[in-house]
């Protein structure tokens, strides 16, 4: 019988948030006022039968409206799936994180999803 040794990633992201309600409601400093590294994004957008919806992360101290926001990154659910967007060697940020879901990737868009949004991000 062949044995297989497999080394895992030293350092895992330690901190797990849930957003069981995500819209366009921006979710300011989710990570707290602090520096850290992104490793995961999970988009559960189940509910939604009829429409995608985009995630919108930014680093920022500071928390805004959708629509006068421009997120550093943009992650997109098709609709009535699950979608998950890993980063084993993590994205920095360096302020904390502010997240929220709208049904547009337009910059400028503040359409709500229709229903719940449950998003999982897993940071260190």
């Amino acid at each position: 019988m062949a044995v297989t040794k497999t080394e895992t990633i030293s350092e895992l992201g330690g901190i797990l948030i849930i957003d069981f309600d995500a819209d366009n409601t921006v979710e300011p400093h989710v990570t707290g006022n602090t520096s850290g590294t992104l490793y995961l994004v999970e988009i559960d957008n189940t509910a939604n039968a009829s429409s995608a919806v985009y995630l919108r992360i930014k680093d920022a101290q500071s928390a805004g409206s959708a629509g006068t926001l421009v997120p550093r990154w943009l992650f997109k659910a098709p609709k009535a799936t699950k979608a998950c967007y890993s980063f084993p060697e993590g994205q920095a940020y360096s302020t904390g994180l502010t997240m929220w879901c709208t049904t547009s990737n337009a910059e400028e868009d503040t359409s709500p999803p229709s229903s719940a949004v449950i998003v999982k991000l897993v940071t260190s």
